[in-house]
C-alpha cells in the first residue's frame, strides 16, 4: 500500500499538514479528503487554524485544500499560515467569510500570549495566536483579532476609526474600546443564552448605531453589518 501523500500533526492553535511535493495536485486533494472524511468523527465540529508545509501552492490550490477539509469534515477552518503569512483564503461569494476583506494585508502577527503590563501597538490590525492577559494592553489602528481568551484592554481602530471591530474566543473584560467608543459591549438575550452553553463559540464586537458596541457570536454574521 502506498504511503499518504499528505501527514497530520497537531499543533497548539490547530493542525499542520505536510504536503508530499512529488505528486499530482488531484492526488493530493483526493487524500486530503479520504484522511478528514475517516477522522470526522475525532475532529468534531472544532475551528481550527492549519498550516501548510511541504509545498508550493497557488491561492486557488490553498482554497482547494480548505474546501477539501471543510466538505469532508465539520472542521471550519479560521485562519491559515502559509510561509508564515497567517490568512484568510475564503473566496467572495463562494465561502461565508468571517471577517473582512484584506483584513491580514500588513498585520501584525502575534505568536504567543500577551502578558499582563506589556502593551501592543500597531499601525494596521493586529492577530494575537494566544489570549490578552489581565493588565496588558493592545492598541490598533486596524481590527483586532484574539485567538485565545481577552481579559486585558483592546483599543481597535486608534483613534477614530469606528469600522473596525476587536474579535476573541471568550471575553473576560468589562469594555472594549473601538474607534473612541469605549463601553460594556451588549448582546441580545437570544445570544447570550445559546453562547452561554457554548464556551468555544467565537464573539466579535462592532460599533452599532453610531455610538454602542454590540457583540454577538461570529455565526450570527455580526461583521456583515460592517460597511
Amino acid at each position: 500500500m502506498k504511503n499518504s501523500s499528505v501527514i497530520i500533526k497537531s499543533t497548539k492553535y490547530g493542525i499542520t499538514l505536510i504536503l508530499d511535493e512529488l505528486v499530482s495536485f488531484e492526488e493530493l486533494v483526493k487524500d486530503i479528503c479520504y484522511k478528514f472524511a475517516q477522522s470526522r468523527k475525532f475532529w468534531g465540529n472544532s475551528e481550527l487554524i492549519i498550516t501548510l508545509q511541504g509545498r508550493e501552492l497557488s491561492p486557488e490550490e490553498t482554497t482547494c485544500i480548505v474546501e477539501a477539509i471543510e466538505l469532508n469534515s465539520d472542521v471550519k477552518v479560521i485562519l491559515i499560515e502559509d510561509k508564515n503569512v497567517i490568512r484568510d483564503i475564503r473566496m467572495k461569494d463562494k465561502i461565508d467569510k468571517y471577517y473582512a476583506d484584506d483584513i491580514y494585508v500588513n498585520a501584525k502577527i502575534i505568536k504567543g500570549s500577551i502578558k499582563n503590563k506589556s502593551k501592543i501597538t500597531s499601525d494596521s490590525s493586529i492577530v494575537i495566536l494566544g489570549d490578552v492577559k489581565k493588565g496588558a494592553k493592545v492598541e490598533a489602528k486596524g481590527n483586532i483579532i484574539i485567538i485565545g481568551t481577552l481579559e486585558g484592554e483592546v483599543y481597535a481602530g486608534y483613534p477614530d476609526d469606528k469600522t473596525m471591530y476587536v474579535v476573541a474566543q471568550e471575553f473576560l473584560t468589562d469594555v472594549v474600546t473601538i474607534g473612541g467608543i469605549t463601553k460594556e459591549p451588549k448582546m441580545h438575550k437570544k445570544w447570550y443564552q445559546r453562547t452561554s452553553k457554548r464556551e468555544s463559540e467565537p464573539l466579535g464586537v462592532i460599533v452599532w448605531n453610531g455610538n454602542e458596541l454590540l457583540i454577538e457570536p461570529l455565526k450570527s454574521g455580526i461583521l456583515k453589518h460592517i460597511k
